[in-house]
Parts: C-alpha cells; sequence; structure tokens
C-alpha cells in the first residue's frame, strides 16, 4: 500500500481535511486491511514495470473499488484504465453483482465518467474527504 499513501499524497491529500488524509492512512496501514487480503476479502491488482508496482487497484464488499493509484511517473499511460478493466473482469466473472461503485475524488470524476461511470449521488464529505458517489453498470 505505499504506492497507494506516496500517490494518495501527491494528488489527493491537498484536497483533503487533516482529518481525511489520517483517516486514508489509517485505511492502507490497517491491520485488518492485510488480513481481509489473506482471506480472500479484499482483491488487489496491480501494474509493474519490471518488478516495480506501478499502479494498484483494490476491490473490497465484492464490487467497490476502494482505490486506484498509478505512480505519477506512469500517467497518461492507460494503466489506470487497465486495472479498473481487470476489476471489470473481475467482478464480471467472479461475482453476481452487475455493477462497481466508486467514491472518486472531484478530480477523477472525469477520468472515472470516460470509462462509463455515472453519478450516483451528489458530492459527499466525510471523515475530512470529498468524493463523488459513481457506479459502473456491468453489461
Amino acid at each position: 500500500m505505499h504506492l497507494a499513501w506516496t500517490s494518495f499524497l501527491k494528488s489527493e491529500a491537498a484536497n483533503c481535511e487533516p482529518e481525511g488524509v489520517k483517516a486514508f492512512y489509517r485505511f492502507v496501514t490497517d491491520c485488518d486491511l492485510e488480513k481481509m487480503f489473506l482471506l480472500g476479502e479484499y482483491k488487489a491488482f496491480g501494474a509493474f514495470d519490471n518488478d516495480r508496482m506501478v499502479g494498484i487497484a483494490g476491490v473490497r464488499s465484492v464490487n467497490f473499488l476502494s482505490i486506484l493509484f498509478v505512480d505519477e511517473k506512469y500517467h497518461h499511460r492507460h494503466i489506470a484504465t487497465d486495472l479498473v478493466a481487470m476489476v471489470v473482469e473481475y467482478v464480471s466473472t467472479n461475482t453476481p453483482k452487475k455493477e462497481i461503485k466508486v467514491y472518486s475524488a472531484l478530480p477523477a470524476v472525469d477520468f472515472y465518467r470516460k470509462l462509463g461511470f455515472c453519478k450516483s449521488q451528489d458530492v459527499q464529505r466525510n471523515c475530512g474527504v470529498t468524493y463523488m458517489p459513481m457506479v459502473l453498470t456491468i453489461r
């Protein structure tokens, strides 16, 4: 989760209250998250350049895209798009769910819209983080 944390600090932290930064840090360093991963309850998908992880997507609650980060040196190479495609493939073939949910950071809303996600609720603010709930219907 080091990549998620360092990417968050560079791209999202400035849009969060201090409480939100602390909440995200607790999330990515939580021992329960590691346990969920080991039990198969949290799925992680990675993008690599040789042995170096340059992108990560995480899914919890079967169809909730909880993290999506790409190292800034690898932006604009379709890595995030490919990671979302992996998540769509996983959800569509391994679960009965026909949608993927995400709480998009406001700067990422247009990215998700280009992938077919739609706004599912108005902008929300929780624990110092502002986000747009969005959903992608899997066909």
